[in-house]
């Protein structure tokens, strides 16, 4: 076992202790083979803790996290995906805070797992064959560029709600003044509007 294997879910118990579900429902089963066969590649050891403990949601209706397809008509359902052919081609896209990573990252090897309510986008850079060094790259609509972050998808949440960053990575500060941050799973979201509730009230 690597030692990003090794950290990762450990820094999901960490990540645990900063996030309340305030849901009854906890996490998702993810059939891992049917998901490799759809993407080609196995996914990082942090986020399968993470979707094994807190699935597909949100964290305080500001950061959406995604879940994998295990079919290819799930693909663009909301599912973690790679950038739609229509973002490829948009030259204003392929624009990276650091010059020098323009050169280094492509963007036919990001996978999108999550977003912001600011329209911001987080996906992985999954160009190394090992999934567990795949850095986190994030698209700021404020910067209009992406930044990349060593450490996986878990360290880069745990280090969001911890305040963390020298430079705050996304377009809402709002997140940034939550001390007891919670997550809701979409299907209790859903229920609760369904209700006629709002669930994070």
């Amino acid at each position: 076992m690597s030692d990003e294997q090794s950290r990762g879910p450990a820094v999901v118990t960490d990540l645990a202790k900063e996030l309340t579900v305030i849901g009854p429902t906890r996490g998702d089963a993810i059939d891992w083979n049917a998901s490799e066969a759809v993407y080609g590649r196995l996914f990082p050891a942090d986020y399968r803790a993470f979707v094994a403990l807190f699935g597909h949601g949100s964290i305080e209706e500001m950061v959406g996290i995604r879940t994998p397809a295990v079919t290819s008509e799930e693909l663009h359902q909301n599912k973690v995906s790679p950038l739609a052919p229509h973002a490829l081609a948009d030259t204003t896209v392929n624009n990276w805070a650091a010059p020098v990573q323009a050169g280094e990252y492509r963007l036919e090897d990001l996978l999108i797992w999550g977003e912001t309510t600011a329209a911001d986008t987080f996906a992985w850079i999954a160009a190394d064959s090992d999934p567990d060094r795949w850095p986190v790259a994030v698209y700021s609509r404020f910067e209009l560029a992406w930044s990349v972050y060593p450490g996986g998808m878990a360290e880069f949440l745990l280090r969001l709600l911890r305040d963390g960053f020298e430079e705050w990575p996304i377009s809402d500060t709002s997140l940034r003044g939550v001390t007891r941050p919670r997550f809701l799973h979409d299907q209790d979201e859903e229920a609760a509007w369904e209700s006629g509730t709002n669930p994070w009230e």
